[in-house]
């Protein structure tokens, strides 16, 4: 991220208010949980807190074991981006910030099942980040939710236009996201 030149000062409670840029361009939003830390240069880090970003490794064995069992690509994904991915393409998938229909289900708090046949709608499972971008045709959506709060997203999906998903991979991403919510708790 490059330096924005924004000053603020800290009031008599060491309070100090992140400019409404910054919040913006991290996804930050009121009640969201930050991260504050030295680094060893000795700069003060603020940076967005993600409880399913901590449970990295978690969430990996996760994915691998979803992908293992429906066949699918299988995402594990924070508020904003996916932070595990396994099945074909991964690496392409990995880090992408996802899409209206992801924060669809967050929002509602309820599974999804999205089906496109291809082209730009496709890119609201995931973000389209460029014109080789990768697209997810079929998912099922389950957020992960935890103490009330919405904290990510599992999906299981194809990018494939010969294929969709049913009700296995639902309930794959229905149960592995309540593993994962007991996990963040």
């Amino acid at each position: 991220m490059r330096a924005t030149g924004i000053v603020r000062r800290i009031d008599e409670l060491g309070r100090i208010v992140v400019p409404k840029e910054l919040r913006r361009s991290l996804r930050i939003h009121e009640g969201d949980s930050v991260e504050i830390y030295v680094d060893p240069k000795g700069s003060v880090v603020l940076k967005k807190y993600s409880p399913v970003a901590q449970l990295k490794d978690v969430a990996s064995d996760m994915a691998e074991s979803l992908s293992s069992s429906s066949g699918d690509v299988a995402l594990i994904c924070d508020r904003d981006t996916v932070v595990a991915a396994s099945g074909p393409h991964k690496e392409e998938l990995l880090g992408r910030r996802v899409g209206r229909a992801v924060e669809k289900a967050m929002v509602e708090k309820q599974a999804l099942m999205v089906h496109f046949s291809g082209g730009g709608d496709a890119s609201s499972i995931l973000a389209n980040e460029g014109p080789d971008s990768i697209a997810m045709i079929s998912a099922a959506i389950a957020p992960i939710i935890a103490d009330g709060d919405s904290v990510g997203a599992v999906i299981v999906g194809t990018t494939s236009n010969d294929s969709t998903v049913g009700d296995l991979e639902e309930s794959l991403a229905i149960t592995a996201a309540g593993y994962l919510a007991r996990q963040v708790a």
